[in-house]
């Protein structure tokens, strides 16, 4: 395994941050938090700082309506006064990530203190940014340590630690959907890095009781899997082993809400959702033989481009030329060739894939795990309407260059 980062999760990690600051002299910070996680523990760091003798200055965010966008971007760096300093994120998957980009482009380092077991945003590179109406994944850096607070992690609010379960319960179907287009896409693929991400997923299911309970073992097990997530997408240089279908499906209706300036769709409980709906192709896959496969392949016709298109631009007219542009898998679908030439391959490949389908959850597991830390395990108690699950369905499945369940369900004519 790579080296990465120094991480601390205890009591201490006040104290630890100021260690490493005064032994790597770093003696200017620049502190960014939004209301509630300031409140929370930026206020206790930034005391802490100004105690030690540091130079350090803050950007507190409005948490109301905050994003991953050009406008939470611009305030953070319009507080920043371009001085070398050391960048400190104190917050969950949003101030992290806001953190890492403006950190990135003005070119300084930055640490990371989590405040919510909410996603796996810690340790990756890239920074989920939402650039006008398209969410994608942006290059940045990761942290240079990551400090955990363990008892801010304890007292966080339990919707959080939920919405954080539903990320990290998905590195069991996104790996598979990385090993799908790895064995029908000839897509690169590293097995120690996928064994790890599917270890995380697994890893947190086995804690789910101490979760729920507030224990500190059972969320430093889940601290723990989610920085080994983000290693995952780190080492192997994009999300591919920890971001499939369910991922896409939640991007989606990500977008979906910020055009509509509708609030309140928390990222991982949209993914633990779409996770089960991902665990339920799966389940269909492991019941459905390789002459059967073969015989509702024969009967199906891929959708040519220009209907493709006109599909694509009639559901999502904002998003559509990027994505369109992306020249994604189904659209390539669209060539006969290359569709006989898929044909073969999956069934060929069955036995394969059949591996790759076992060790997924069962869906109502994941909705009885789900459920007992309190959120949501259906489209409707998100706020997703029937319409907008159907558009994620059909269209997440463009979002990224993975040949994912997604993609195979639709060509096994699934609903």
């Amino acid at each position: 395994m790579p080296e990465h980062m120094p991480i601390m999760i205890g009591g201490d990690a006040i104290a630890d941050f100021i260690g490493f600051c005064k032994k790597n002299r770093h003696q200017k910070l620049f502190l960014i938090a939004d209301e509630n996680t300031y409140e929370a523990l930026g206020k206790k760091v930034f005391d802490a700082a100004i105690a030690a003798g540091l130079d350090v200055i803050r950007c507190v965010l409005n948490p109301d309506g905050l994003h991953t966008d050009g406008v939470s971007i611009l305030r953070a760096l319009d507080a920043y006064d371009t001085q070398p300093r050391l960048f400190v994120a104190v917050g969950s998957g949003t101030i992290t990530d806001i953190t890492r980009f403006a950190s990135h482009r003005s070119r300084n380092e930055f640490v990371s203190f989590p405040t919510a077991a909410s996603v796996d945003a810690y340790t990756p590179k890239n920074a989920a940014v939402t650039i006008g109406d398209l969410k994608g994944s942006v290059y940045c850096h990761s942290p240079i340590a990551i400090f955990t607070d363990l008892q801010t992690i304890i007292d966080s609010p339990k919707f959080l630690t939920a919405s954080g379960f539903g990320d990290l319960v998905s590195k069991n179907t996104a790996p598979a959907d990385w090993k799908l287009t790895h064995l029908l896409w000839d897509a690169p693929f590293d097995e120690d890095i996928y064994s790890r991400a599917i270890h995380a997923g697994q890893n947190v299911i086995k804690v789910v009781d101490g979760i729920r309970k507030g224990e500190p073992e059972a969320l430093e097990v889940m601290m723990k899997g989610q920085f080994e997530g983000g290693f995952c997408m780190a080492d192997f240089g994009n999300s591919s082993p920890a971001s499939g279908s369910e991922h896409h499906i939640s991007h989606i209706w990500e977008m979906m809400f910020h055009m509509d300036h509708k609030e309140g769709l928390f990222h991982g409980h949209a993914v633990g959702v779409a996770a089960i709906i991902s665990a339920g192709w799966y389940q269909q896959l492991r019941s459905l033989s390789r002459e059967k496969a073969s015989a509702i392949l024969d009967q199906t016709t891929i959708p040519d481009r220009v209907i493709q298109i006109q599909a694509l631009q009639n559901a999502l007219p904002q998003i559509a030329d990027e994505m369109i542009a992306s020249d994604p898998i189904y659209l390539q679908l669209a060539d006969a060739e290359k569709w006989e030439m898929i044909k073969a391959r999956i069934l060929e490949k069955w036995e394969a894939i059949q591996e790759v389908a076992q060790p997924i959850p069962e869906p109502d597991d994941l909705r009885i795990w789900i459920k007992s830390l309190g959120g949501p395990t259906t489209a409707e108690e998100l706020g997703v309407s029937e319409a907008q699950l159907k558009i994620a369905k059909d269209f997440g499945l463009y979002l990224r260059e993975r040949f994912s369940i997604n993609i195979l369900r639709k060509l096994l004519n699934w609903t």
